[in-house]
């Protein structure tokens, strides 16, 4: 019971982790593809909600905390608040086009290291057919960590429930390194 608990604790510390890393390259991406006739203080405010959501997540009870009536708030919220930065931002229809190709993927791909590489090689794409006006150092560069961020965290959340158990990336690292020394 008392390793039960602790698997339920360090799997909400790991979610919650993602959540922020989500958060933030969703805030990063917002803020470099605003255009100047655009205020920042709706993306800002947007973001702030999204914080202080994730502190709010933060004090559930690890054993109902991936329960639908937790998780499926967290996922329609999620996706309308990147949903609105990227209308925020006035992203391209490639934009939405690419984020809910991760989305899709997301729930198709039952192998977590698979997704997050898919999820960087679409934002490597994503970056590929973007107008770089900006040249290398353009803001949507910043679309490949975002679809990279977008992949891990829907991954995290969905691929539990059709699986039944998620082995997380460290361990499927340490299991693979470990089967090649044994080899």
């Amino acid at each position: 019971m008392i390793r039960r608990e602790a698997e339920a604790v360090a799997r909400k510390q790991r979610f919650l982790l993602i959540r922020y890393a989500l958060i933030l390259a969703t805030g990063a991406l917002a803020f470099l593809e605003l255009g100047q006739d655009v205020s920042p203080l709706p993306t800002a405010v947007l973001l702030l909600v999204a914080i202080a959501s994730n502190l709010v997540l933060s004090t559930a009870p690890p054993f109902s905390f991936f329960d639908a009536r937790t998780q499926a708030p967290v996922l329609v919220g999620d996706t309308a608040m990147i949903a609105f930065a990227l209308l925020l931002t006035r992203a391209s229809q490639e934009s939405f086009l690419f984020f809910f190709f991760v989305l899709i993927m997301a729930a198709k791909i039952e192998n977590f290291l698979l997704l997050g590489v898919a999820g960087a090689l679409i934002g490597v794409a994503s970056f590929l057919v973007a107008d770089t006006g900006g040249g290398m150092i353009s803001p949507s560069l910043m679309r490949i960590p975002f679809l990279f961020a977008t992949a891990i965290f829907f991954g995290y959340v969905v691929l539990p429930e059709r699986t039944g158990e998620m082995v997380p990336l460290i361990r499927q690292a340490s299991a693979a390194a470990q089967s090649r020394n044994a080899a």
